[in-house]
């Protein structure tokens, strides 16, 4: 059937009134005939006539027709097939529903409005077809276009803001793939809060895709498109050790009004309410409070702002007042071990468990674990392995396998030189590809000679801030009495050198965050005095990496909501906030700070960046003018046509000239 991209153009129809009005107002001219005289001749009235009838009905009727011809041709006709089996059938207006689920729309009335909103739109449209985006359990849930309205309706109410991995762009991205490709006006409405921290990036490209973009904001009261208010939030709670019997949770507070705000903070532990503070929160600023609770007496505490506010998902957060699991460390060392590598093993041993104080944070000997990594199995994390006295064992038993396996899952190894068969250890390194470097002999102290010393580390070098001051001198006053000369590869790092220049420490770090650590000389006073000194322990600590965050060694593991987690095998679940355990580890699931941010991005700039740069402006295109790019034209047999009848009332219209062979004249 025939139908038109540009309806509105059929007004000017109403113009075939004028060659109407213009035949009614044509009156015909008599020819002058000459008399010879007017004497004879009686004066006579002409009669009135009644009402005034058009001349020449055919050119008339040709007029009106040019003028209908034309009022259709402006009107852009087109001839477009009816597909009565598919909905989704070329000229259909498709739309789609883009939800923003983030935790921020729980708040400020946001999602109820969005219910009411969109189930408003589904309910009042009868001509459009609709589907629906929207991320749920951290992954993208999509219902096609041309689902059943009573589906969508069910599918909102089903729909509950939560924390995921997946950003809005990823709505944005899939949601144009989401047409039909029939479809005439496609249409995306963005259904959200937003919340300039969760849209200031968006990036789209709309316009090229000829689709039409509509914000429907939520959540901004009588102010749309404006700042949000009336939030108080927590931003961090940690626990600390304050003592031995005692252990200090602090807290910031974030207040996101412009004006001051007095709230009551509280801490629940252990079924009851143990400790409120009153604090007063600057304007658009932060502040802190402490709580001191028994050590050992609680699990677990909740940190919580007892006055309501707009968005409460934010005012409170819990976390576990438990110290930390101990640490773990192992040896791996010659089956039939000398006297060097028992003395050594005793001196490390005894570093690594002084390294923690004892009661917060503690480092304890895995043998168990460190054996299962021996033989390959895997298990719980073993903090750092220390090889003593690398030889022709370690080859026998194959334990490059092993190792490299340790390292490439983000272990941290410590390996020491033997006393003697350095050629064993020089091979097991290239075959292994452990390290690369070129062995060159033994450096050993002469009597009468200055001994072998660090040098002075270089203001850049991660050391020099520990070893500064006093503490520097007691380390650059140890002794190495021998250690290995090794030329170093350009791929590994010396953060430890001799006076001369000779590297003492190699570094090699994985991608996977595993670092190998090679020291060339031993941990006994036949090769140096080191560990007499009180520089031995920091100095391990740093090297190893040992001063990490408790999070990543055997404290609480703190993830954001909706952030992606393994633990062997199983996935953990963050959707909801809160405290898990999963085997020996603690999991916080806190809230994130993003969502608490009430400010709303600039309308003008995100329909810019999402419309992208595309000359054409999809948010003007009609439907029929969407409808009309799929269907025939019929705009230039139309145009034909009004030629032709030009051509005919020009021929028609054309004034007769009479030739007069001799001058017409009457006697009276």
């Amino acid at each position: 059937m025939m139908e038109f991209g540009q309806p509105l153009a059929l007004w000017t129809g109403l113009a075939i009134a004028l060659p109407i009005i213009a035949h009614l107002a044509y009156q015909r001219i008599a020819h002058k005939v000459s008399f010879s005289s007017l004497r004879f001749l009686r004066s006579s009235s002409i009669p009135r006539t009644g009402r005034r009838k058009p001349s020449d009905w055919l050119l008339l009727i040709l007029r009106i027709l040019l003028f209908v011809l034309l009022a259709l041709l402006l009107a852009d006709p087109y001839w477009q097939e009816p597909d009565l089996e598919n909905p989704l059938s070329s000229g259909s207006s498709q739309s789609i529903f883009v939800i923003d689920c983030s935790p921020s729309m729980s708040g400020w009335g946001a999602w109820d409005e969005m219910i009411e909103e969109v189930g408003a739109r589904l309910q009042n449209s009868a001509d459009e077809t609709f589907g629906l985006l929207a991320t749920q359990k951290g992954a993208l849930t999509e219902w096609a276009v041309g689902t059943k309205k009573e589906e969508l309706l069910k599918a909102i109410e089903e729909l509950t803001p939560q924390s995921s991995a997946l950003g809005i762009q990823n709505l944005i991205d899939r949601s144009a793939d989401l047409f039909s490709p029939q479809a005439g006006l496609k249409k995306v409405v963005c259904v959200s809060d937003f919340q300039k921290s969760s849209w200031q990036d968006m990036a789209g490209s709309f316009g090229e895709a000829g689709i039409t973009i509509e914000l429907l904001p939520v959540g901004h009261g009588e102010a749309p498109w404006s700042t949000r208010s009336f939030n108080r939030s927590i931003v961090d709670a940690r626990v600390a050790p304050l003592g031995t019997e005692k252990v200090r949770v602090w807290t910031a507070l974030r207040n996101w009004e412009d004006q001051r705000s007095d709230i009551n903070v509280s801490i629940f532990a252990g079924g009851a309410v143990r400790q409120t503070i009153e604090t007063s929160l600057p304007p658009l600023g932060s502040q802190q409070v402490q709580f001191i609770l028994p050590a050992q007496d609680f699990a677990q505490a909740s940190v919580s702002i007892d006055q309501a506010d707009a968005y409460a998902l934010d005012d409170n957060q819990s976390l576990w007042v438990l110290p930390p699991l101990p640490r773990s460390f192992g040896f791996w060392k010659n089956p039939s071990p000398k006297d060097s590598d028992s003395l050594e093993q005793q001196f490390l041993q005894a570093a690594m468990e002084s390294a923690g104080d004892g009661t917060w944070i503690r480092w304890q000997e895995n043998k168990e674990r460190a054996n299962e990594v021996r033989m390959g199995i895997t298990g719980p994390p073993l903090e750092l392995l220390l090889v003593l006295g690398l030889s022709r064992w370690f080859e026998d038993e194959d334990l490059s396998i092993p190792l490299d396996s340790h390292l490439q899952g983000g272990g941290t190894v410590l390996i020491t030189p033997p006393d003697d068969s350095f050629v064993a250890m020089n091979q097991v390194f290239k075959e292994s590809g452990m390290l690369s470097f070129t062995f060159g002999g033994i450096n050993q102290t002469i009597p009468g000679i200055d001994p072998f010393r660090f040098e002075v580390l270089a203001e850049k070098s991660e050391l020099s801030r520990v070893f500064s001051g006093d503490s520097a001198r007691d380390l650059y006053l140890s002794q190495i009495k021998q250690f290995i000369t090794v030329q170093e590869d350009e791929s590994l790092e010396v953060p430890l050198r001799d006076r001369s220049g000779k590297p003492l420490v190699l570094v090699r770090s994985f991608p996977s965050g595993g670092r190998l650590i090679f020291f060339t000389f031993r941990m006994f006073p036949q090769w140096t005095d080191l560990p007499m000194r009180n520089s031995f322990l920091p100095l391990l600590v740093e090297l190893c990496a040992l001063n990490q965050k408790q999070e990543s060694l055997g404290g609480a593991i703190r993830l954001q909501a909706g952030e992606a987690l393994e633990i062997g095998d199983n996935p953990v679940d963050t959707q909801n906030l809160g405290l898990f355990q999963m085997g020996e580890k603690r999991i916080e699931v806190v809230h994130p700070l993003v969502e608490s941010m009430p400010e709303v991005i600039n309308q003008n700039e995100l329909t810019e960046a999402l419309v992208g740069n595309s000359s054409s402006v999809p948010a003007d295109l009609s439907v029929n003018q969407v409808k009309a790019q799929s269907g025939i034209p019929l705009w230039p047999w139309f145009a034909l046509a009004s030629a032709i009848l030009i051509i005919t009332e020009m021929i028609l219209s054309a004034p007769v000239s009479k030739t007069h062979n001799s001058e017409e004249s009457a006697s009276g």
